[in-house]
């Protein structure tokens, strides 16, 4: 007779020309009992609770011999240390199961800490005077460590040597991203971390004074000094960086600001004087005096302004250069 069983399904359903899925309840087929799944929940259930009486056997029996040494809640603490260790290893050799090596490695530890929870078990037997309790004792470990062994062999699954070799490579991969993205996190915290501090150092009025190799009005005065400060700080950690990704790394340091204000305070121009003046094609060019020298014959004579284009193409042009240079070609 087959049994029936109340089960749920979604369906489509309109009302008002609206269709949505809504949950209808219908009555289907009972499948079979998989018998397969149910044993092995008893054995892994069993399995649990044989570790459970493992660990409770030996924290007793090794505890004995400890209390001889130390007080009882340190001794039995520290008997319980035992079997609790390779049963630890146990799961991770269960976390490890696609991965051999290290499933590998997992289970040599837990072989030897098994050994060494079985030879205190035999040494306390040994001196209490009760051998057969002690060896009885040494075998509940082992039994315990053999079934756990079986069971987790039963959970895994085998892969062929192509399919493992195919998972080892996206498990590298996505470590490898998961391992950057820490890496990025650390970066963007620790240049927040400078920023803010020269943010800090930036502040006072006192180091608010003219930069001699920046032009004449570059500091702005209307630019808040903790802002200018972060600027120069950011500036100075992120050589080659435009101002688009300067606006962007403040915003970690909770500073706002734009590009504009970061050209101000570097002694950028903007892209649109540069085209005006066809200084992009010049970078690779040009050394100072010609560039000096065809902006003057463009028309451009002031001090400032010379020395913010010469800058855009010369990043380590001189403001004394610059003006020098002017001087003897106008």
């Amino acid at each position: 007779m087959t049994r029936l069983a109340q089960a749920t399904r979604y369906v489509e359903h309109t009302v008002n020309g609206r269709t949505r899925l809504v949950p209808q309840d219908y009555t289907a087929p009972k499948p079979p009992r998989d018998w397969d799944q149910i044993i092995l929940r008893g054995v892994t259930a069993a399995a649990l609770g044989v570790g459970a009486g493992c660990i409770a056997w030996s924290t007793s029996s090794i505890g004995g011999l400890l209390s001889k040494a130390a007080p009882d809640p340190i001794a039995y603490g520290g008997a319980a240390v035992f079997d609790t260790l390779w049963i630890a290893c146990l799961g991770l050799e269960w976390l490890a199961r696609y991965e051999p090596a290290k499933a590998a490695a997992a289970r040599r530890a837990g072989l030897l800490c098994l050994t060494i929870a079985v030879a205190a078990l035999l040494v306390e037997g040994y001196t209490g005077k009760h051998m057969a309790a002690g060896v009885v004792g040494a075998f509940i470990s082992i039994g315990v460590k053999r079934l756990w062994t079986l069971v987790l062999a039963r959970h895994a699954r085998r892969l062929d040597p192509l399919t493992q070799a195919w998972v080892e490579q996206e498990m590298d991969e996505v470590g490898g991203q998961l391992a950057l993205a820490g890496i990025n996190r650390r970066l963007a915290r620790d240049r927040a971390q400078i920023v803010a501090h020269y943010a800090t150092i930036n502040s006072h009025p006192a180091d608010d004074g003219p930069d001699p190799d920046k032009p004449r009005g570059q500091h702005a005065d209307n630019i808040d000094p903790v802002v200018r400060g972060a600027i120069l700080a950011a500036i100075a950690t992120m050589p080659g960086a435009t101002p688009a990704e300067i606006v962007e790394q403040l915003v970690h340091a909770r500073i706002a600001t734009d590009e504009d204000t970061v050209r101000t305070v570097s002694g950028q121009t903007d892209s649109r004087s540069a085209a005006l003046y066809d200084l992009d094609e010049r970078r690779s060019t040009d050394n100072i005096s010609d560039t000096v020298r065809h902006l003057v014959r463009k028309g451009v004579t002031d001090e400032d302004m010379l020395f913010a284009l010469v800058r855009y193409v010369h990043a380590d042009a001189k403001a004394d250069t610059v003006k020098r240079i002017a001087r003897r070609v106008g």
